[in-house]
């Protein structure tokens, strides 16, 4: 998403939730509905497609973007693409009913 210029980092999140614990990688972060709603228009304006333009399995087997296996078997970047467009509509019912988003890694 970075690579892209994606400007909400839906992955990790960007606001700290304060005294939350870890919960694996981390503890939990969030995006405020205005950063939810900044999300939802750059997915509904950027092709899924854009994410893996120029780049191969290898690549991010070597930069060991999870999951490597995969990555290292050569297979299609399919996966990202489809988690991609899986948050669209996600993002846009959220945005629309003005809600903020819960991120963890587990």
């Amino acid at each position: 998403m970075r690579r892209v210029g994606f400007p909400v980092d839906v992955v990790f999140g960007e606001q700290r939730i304060p005294g939350a614990d870890d919960w694996s990688y981390g503890p939990p972060r969030c995006l405020t509905p205005d950063q939810v709603r900044t999300a939802a228009e750059a997915f509904a304006a950027m092709p899924a497609a854009r994410l893996t333009e120029g780049v191969t399995p290898a690549d991010l087997a070597a930069a060991e973007i999870y999951p490597t296996i995969v990555w290292e078997r050569g297979e299609p970047l399919d996966e990202v693409t489809a988690h991609c467009e899986a948050l669209v509509p996600y993002f846009r019912a959220a945005a629309r009913d003005g809600d903020g988003v819960l991120l963890w890694i587990s």
